[in-house]
């Protein structure tokens, strides 16, 4: 059974590639776009906040793991309003997602909290990050975005039939 989902950020929950390259002031076009000084955009995928809402409806933990500068990840959560569903947030400026999730196993132990591989969901948007967090972490539940689930509903249904 499923104990928490973890998730990228870029392209995955948002249509950007690289929030780390958002320069200040940022505004807010609607609650689920963003624009930076320099004309870059970012939009909320659809469905995005009513998956978030309804994991922690179960009673899911959710968990962020993203190759970005930190202060950015928080700054763009907290201007989308999303901040408040995710337990756990690593947020890098490298790509080794498996140490990101390993990250967020401790965290979760350090919260009493212990997790088996097969308590995970990952879901990023790049299969690449699967084959190292298969073989450090063990059976963690890895779905491709825009492949293996082409909408953020479908995730709710992948929860149950594992």
């Amino acid at each position: 059974m499923i104990k928490i989902v973890v998730f990228d950020a870029d392209k995955t929950l948002w249509d950007h590639y690289n929030i780390s390259i958002f320069k200040k002031p940022y505004k807010l076009i609607n609650e689920n776009s963003i624009e930076d000084s320099e004309g870059n955009r970012l939009t909320l995928f659809p469905e995005v906040r009513d998956t978030l809402k309804s994991l922690k409806d179960m009673g899911l933990f959710i968990g962020l793991a993203t190759w970005n500068l930190p202060e950015k990840t928080y700054e763009i959560l907290d201007l989308l309003k999303i901040r408040e569903y995710f337990d756990i947030i690593t947020s890098k400026d490298y790509p080794f997602k498996f140490i990101f999730i390993a990250e967020i196993i401790d965290k979760m132990r350090e919260k009493g909290i212990y997790l088996k591989p097969d308590e995970i969901m990952f879901i990023d948007d790049r299969r690449v990050h699967f084959g190292n967090t298969w073989l450090y972490l063990g059976n963690i539940k890895c779905l491709e975005m825009w492949s293996d689930i082409i909408h953020h509903k479908q995730i709710l249904e992948k929860i149950k039939s594992f």
